[in-house]
């Protein structure tokens, strides 16, 4: 992917971030009054006025802190500057030219041409008068904005967009999937982007959490464009000291969530931990598809792979669906198979299954096993649709919820799996209540009076269901008042989001599996 690049440029804590998340109208990096927040080259394809490019902020140039990490830093901001079409030279208009401001300026002065001198925290129009100064450093009219207040951004915009103009514009490459990397403190995270990414893209470094951002690194393979998201490190919360750490933590959160799968990574040399644990826990919640990512393998000498995929099944039974893959993330061992067993599982959670075929298999497993009952009331299914993917969701429309015992509903789960093609990632299960009115409402077949249960008998005997012309039930029913179920782990979910108006329309004119009562 060809696109116009913008990188943004100066010295710790004159706005950077602040600019970068204008630009890109959306909280991507975070801003905090720490200097020195911005490590590595965080960047996102953007938008600007009507021209798609890439938006790279870089790290302060002069930063110092104490895990010694200025020539990382230093080494990020030139590799963006050598990449750039345009670089956006930040200086703070309040506090005039520092000397770290001609530091700056005297490494950019090889890129004279492509530097734009932006006049920031220009907060109200006297501050404007300041800007004049700044033209000693030997750049163009400086542009005055507030990244702050959203002042001068339209101009700056106008500025970017006519010198993206010679640029050819070969089209921007939709994502095909996105890759959150995600693990403990120095499980190698970074050295695995790296590799994928096929240059030092992040800053690898022996000292735990040097890593502060989600950083989206783009890169393709087999002519498709992916993302893979680079996240802080996990901790306890109970160690989670600083704004800073804290913003971390929620943007490694927010990465699990954006992500259509997560590259889940185990440090092979240490032990699975509380904090592996948390993290299990959370993508379970979550219901993303996972991997989980032995790195390291190449130093795990006293253990074979079918030992430790024991050990996983002990310490992380909830993630028991997850497909296990062996890497060694510095020399690329088993890097790129394990991108295409991602592609793999993603084209699982995003598999649609008719209503017709779902309550064919549905109705089999009815048939292959007892269905728990309370007194003499006998849990029913009526019929069942998938209303979303990602994970795929199934909405099962029965007599009581409460009758469904957590056994039973494994049960379904494990055949729905087995069933329909969704061996390696979390479904998601919702039982709902269905009323005789309701399936009268939906023009339902009614069955005697008195005939508590429709007999069964065998799928292939059955005279094929007559399809009709309706809209999904869920599209008509009032608030959904539902059970729900989560199988692949021990959190209860909101799901406020799932919309019936998703659900698949094409129902079954029912032969149901059970008649109503």
């Amino acid at each position: 992917m060809q696109l116009p690049v913008i990188a943004i440029c100066g010295r710790p804590n004159v706005g950077k971030s602040t600019l970068f998340n204008v630009l890109a109208k959306r909280k991507v990096a975070i801003v905090d009054p720490t200097s020195g927040v911005t490590r590595d080259r965080i960047s996102t394809v953007v938008e600007i006025e009507g021209k798609y490019c890439e938006l790279i902020d870089t790290g302060g140039v002069g930063l110092v802190d104490e895990q010694n990490l200025e020539p990382y830093v230093l080494h990020q901001v030139k590799a963006a500057l050598q990449k750039a079409t345009i670089i956006l030279f930040m200086v703070d208009v309040k506090e005039g030219i520092m000397p770290l401001d001609q530091t700056v300026a005297d490494m950019l002065r090889e890129y004279q041409e492509k530097v734009v001198l932006i006049a920031n925290k220009t907060d109200y129009p006297a501050l404007e008068m300041e800007k004049d100064k700044f033209r000693k450093l030997g750049f163009s009219e400086p542009v005055c904005v507030s990244a702050l207040e959203r002042t001068g951004i339209n101009d700056l915009r106008d500025i970017l967009r006519e010198k993206m103009e010679d640029f050819p514009d070969q089209g921007y490459k939709s994502v095909a999937m996105k890759i959150a990397v995600v693990g403990k403190p120095n499980a190698g995270k970074s050295t695995l982007i790296n590799y994928l990414a096929q240059e030092d893209r992040m800053i690898v470094s022996e000292l735990p959490g040097t890593t502060r951002d989600s950083v989206d690194v783009y890169f393709e393979k087999d002519g498709m464009m992916f993302i893979a998201i680079d996240t802080a490190g996990m901790k306890r919360k109970k160690n989670v000291n600083t704004n800073v750490e804290f913003y971390s933590q929620h943007r490694a959160q927010r990465s699990i969530r954006r992500a259509d799968v997560v590259l889940f990574l185990l440090d092979a040399t240490s032990d699975i931990s509380r904090v592996d644990k948390e993290l299990a826990n959370y993508i379970i919640e979550e219901h993303k598809p996972v991997i989980i990512c032995i790195n390291k393998w190449d130093l795990a000498k006293q253990t074979s792979p079918e030992a430790y995929e024991r050990y996983i099944s002990k310490m992380l039974p909830g993630l028991y669906y997850a497909p296990i893959s062996f890497i060694t993330a510095k020399t690329g061992k088993k890097v790129f198979s394990t991108l295409d067993l991602a592609r793999s599982i993603y084209k699982q959670a995003v598999q649609k299954i008719s209503t017709g075929e779902l309550n064919r298999v549905i109705r089999k497993l009815v048939e292959q096993e007892a269905r728990p009952s309370h007194g003499t009331k006998q849990a029913k299914i009526f019929y069942t649709t998938q209303t979303s993917v990602l994970p795929p969701t199934f909405l099962f429309f029965v007599n009581d919820p409460t009758l469904f015992s957590d056994y039973y509903r494994r049960y379904l789960a494990a055949g729905i799996r087995e069933s329909l093609g969704f061996p390696e990632i979390p479904i998601k299960m919702q039982f709902k209540k269905r009323k005789r009115r309701d399936l009268d409402e939906l023009g339902e077949p009614r069955e005697k009076e008195d005939e508590e249960e429709m007999e069964v008998s065998e799928p292939e005997k059955k005279k094929p269901p007559k399809r009709i012309e309706k809209k999904s039930p869920a599209e008509s029913e009032e608030e959904m008042a539902e059970e729900e179920i989560d199988f692949d782990g021990d959190s209860d979910m909101d799901d406020s989001d799932m919309d019936d108006s998703d659900m698949d329309e094409e129902m079954e004119d029912s032969d149901l599996y059970e008649d109503e009562e």
